[in-house]
């Protein structure tokens, strides 16, 4: 029997691993660029990505618990941001 194609759960598991690994990235890279200049401007758009990626990977993190570490993660980089700390890297536990 062949599955149909948005029922194919290997797909839909990469696809799901795939987009959490890309808001990983784009999240490390601000936070990277944060880290090494400080800066208001660098500072707004490290929130800017961090709260734009969140809602994504925290709809993800409900159906797929796996997930939520990242969201937690997300969670924490943003908050020291907010208050000029130095927000750590996220990282894909498996």
């Amino acid at each position: 029997m062949n599955t149909i194609k948005d029922q194919d759960l290997s797909k839909n598991q990469q696809l799901l691993k795939s987009i959490v690994n890309h808001a990983i990235d784009q999240a490390n890279f601000t936070i990277r660029n944060l880290n090494k200049r400080p800066t208001v401007a660098m500072l707004m758009e490290c929130e800017n990505c961090l709260t734009d990626l969140m809602p994504v990977v925290q709809l993800i993190a409900v159906d797929h618990i796996e997930y939520a570490p990242v969201y937690d993660q997300m969670q924490t980089a943003l908050d020291a941001a907010q208050i000029h700390g130095e927000p750590a890297l996220i990282e894909l536990t498996e």
